[in-house]
Formats: C-alpha cells, sequence, structure tokens
C-alpha cells in the first residue's frame, strides 16, 4: 500500500547532459546543472547520482550552507542529509570545462 510507503520521490530518474558547448553562456560551456528541490522538514535526503564520466555533487541547505559533496564520482548514493527545518535544498552537478558527461539523477527522502 502507497499509504505505508516511506519514499518519496523528489525529482528523476532523470537523465541530464552536463558541460554542453553553448556560445550564450560565460565560458561557453554548460558546465553546471543546478536543482531546486522541494523537501519535507525533518525527513532524511538521498541523491543517486549514475554517471558515464565523473562528475562533482555537492548539496545545499536553504540557508546556502553546504550539507555535503563528493567529487569526482560515477555511480553512487549520497546521504542521507537532513533537511532539518528547511523547505527547499539544492542540488549541483558539475564537470571540468571541456567535459561532457550524462547523468542520471534521483533524489528522494525518507521519514
Amino acid at each position: 500500500m502507497k499509504l505505508f510507503e516511506k519514499k518519496t520521490q523528489v525529482y528523476g530518474p532523470e537523465t541530464v547532459s552536463v558541460g554542453d558547448f553553448d556560445i550564450t553562456v560565460d565560458g561557453c560551456y554548460r558546465n553546471v546543472f543546478i536543482i531546486t528541490l522541494n523537501v519535507k522538514p525533518r525527513h532524511s535526503l538521498y541523491v543517486r547520482i549514475e554517471s558515464d564520466n565523473p562528475v562533482d555533487v555537492a548539496v545545499a541547505n536553504e540557508d546556502n550552507s553546504v550539507a555535503g559533496h563528493k567529487d569526482r564520482i560515477t555511480s553512487d548514493v549520497l546521504g542521507p542529509f537532513s533537511t532539518q527545518k528547511f523547505s527547499t535544498m539544492g542540488l549541483f552537478v558539475g564537470v571540468y570545462r571541456g567535459d561532457k558527461a550524462k547523468v542520471t539523477i534521483d533524489v528522494w527522502m525518507e521519514r
């Protein structure tokens, strides 16, 4: 029954492209993919990353502090991160200029 599930989907799973060449942005590359996550207070947040090239991942709190980060990963689950009293958090996925990655992002919360 869905009533008793403890997992709440926040984002994805969705595949995005990071590091695309784009003449309209500064530096000509879209090196960072940013997502605003709508979360519920007092839950645990998890992030699953699957990538074909190493990426850097950071999770930020609503007060602009870092909840956690991991460098150069291709497949990992980050978390749990406490949502504390926050209603939004941020997820940043980045690559070095000139690198490109197809990244599958899956974000969920558990009570």
